[in-house]
């Protein structure tokens, strides 16, 4: 006879439990969804995260053809320095496209607002900076270093004294050049050829850094395209400013 209404009585306060239960997690289940939608705006609202903002350029932090914008930047003064002046021309100083390694080709920008013409194969990528510089052992004063350390600060030092920097491909400005800045590893140069650009003798070697400002550029699609870029070098009151009009074949 106890049995019935102490049971009875359970019935009640567990009813009233379990009521409140759910109530509470209603609340808390709308929240939740509250909140999702919320932040679900507000991400839609803003830029995506880690979206490239230059489509076409590589994001300079990226490994490209196995080797990082500095390992590209050091191999772009490798390549120039194998060259030999032929006949006062020589791409460090007249402009112009050099070599090719892994399906990329070099450029090389020149001062006096020229024009430069190139013709390249389809799915070749292009390297180039837009201002650059590299120390060496080898080269004298301001472009000398006697170790790793002080060819870093010599060639990080010529790139901060320098203004105007410029990039646009296909009339579209490139965003954020500061972000393209880097400096390559330690890397050797040479044997350079005889009647080369540093007037050295013929075998010379040498240590050397560099530092600038670089893009690499994702292969263009078959036609025409241009690349103006641009830029001074403050202590020098040298202007680079060069038009590369490419085809693409």
């Amino acid at each position: 006879m106890t049995m019935k209404p102490q049971g009875h009585h359970g019935l009640q306060t567990n009813g009233r439990n379990m009521k409140s239960l759910n109530t509470t997690l209603s609340a808390l289940a709308l929240k939740s969804a509250l909140t999702a939608t919320v932040l679900a705006l507000l991400v839609a609202a803003s830029p995506a995260q880690g979206r490239n903002p230059n489509p076409g350029i590589i994001p300079p932090g990226s490994m490209y053809r196995g080797q990082s914008y500095g390992e590209w930047g050091a191999q772009w003064w490798k390549t120039i320095f194998s060259i030999p002046v032929v006949n006062g021309y020589h791409p460090l100083f007249s402009g112009g496209a050099f070599g090719e390694e892994r399906r990329v080709v070099f450029l090389a920008a020149a001062a006096g607002g020229v024009t430069i013409d190139v013709t390249i194969p389809a799915g070749t990528s292009l390297f180039f900076p837009v201002i650059n510089l590299e120390c060496s052992v080898l080269e004298p004063d301001p472009f000398h270093g006697d170790n790793e350390a002080e060819m870093r600060a010599c060639a990080n030092g010529h790139i901060d004294h320098t203004s105007g920097l410029i990039a646009v491909i296909d009339g579209v400005p490139v965003q954020d050049l500061a972000a393209y800045r880097v400096e390559s590893p330690l890397f050797e140069f040479g044997p350079l050829p005889a009647d080369n650009v540093l007037g050295a003798p013929a075998g010379t070697t040498s240590l050397a850094v560099d530092a600038g400002v670089y893009l690499m550029l994702a292969p263009l699609r078959p036609g025409s395209h241009t690349i103006h870029v641009g830029g001074t070098f403050d202590e020098f009151n040298f202007t680079i400013d060069t038009t590369f009009n490419i085809t693409v074949e």
